[in-house]
């Protein structure tokens, strides 16, 4: 499934499914053309995959991750600037911890940390699409939680029981644990 399929079959499951309710949101409108060009033009290096993940919600939680919407964008990316140079990096959002989740130029995506003072961050996907489809839904949940690669097995058996979102993953198969 990709990126769009995941989520619409996530939005299709919220109302039957308690567990997901407190780690899925969408915003039911996309964001306006008005709000796309102005990020197109502050941001060349924006991505089309994100641009249509705009189009598809303005603002969404999902998993642990605020995706950042036009009402508050420049307030909180403008925040994030200091330390990410607005010539290399997006912020687009935040992980629960206050972290940004940042789009470098060459399209990668990026979890960054808040508490720095110099632009300290770990690659978590090589795209946009990449990044929802295996990280925010996919076997590398656990890198949202600086989980290093060999140790996401023990890491979903540990967290399996008091993770709804994980568990959920899980059960539709988009994750596995060994």
């Amino acid at each position: 499934m990709n990126w769009k399929d995941k989520l619409l079959f996530v939005a299709s499951c919220v109302d039957t499914n308690d567990e997901i309710q407190d780690d899925f949101y969408l915003k039911k409108t996309g964001a306006k053309s008005d709000f796309i060009s102005n990020l197109k033009i502050e941001y060349p290096f924006v991505t089309k995959d994100y641009i249509e993940f705009l189009e598809l919600t303005d603002g969404a939680d999902i998993a642990q991750c605020r995706f950042l919407e036009k009402s508050n964008f420049y307030s909180v990316s403008n925040s994030y600037n200091d330390i990410y140079a607005k010539e290399t990096w997006m912020p687009f959002g935040y992980e629960a911890g206050g972290d940004p989740l940042l789009l470098h130029r060459s399209g990668k995506i990026a979890l960054g940390n808040s508490k720095a003072n110099k632009d300290t961050f770990v690659f978590l996907a090589d795209d946009f699409s990449k990044f929802i489809s295996e990280v925010i839904m996919g076997q590398k949940y656990a890198s949202l939680f600086r989980v290093d690669v060999q140790h996401y097995n023990n890491f979903y058996k540990n967290e399996l029981e008091d993770d709804p979102w994980l568990a959920f993953l899980f059960k539709n198969e988009w994750l596995k644990i060994n």
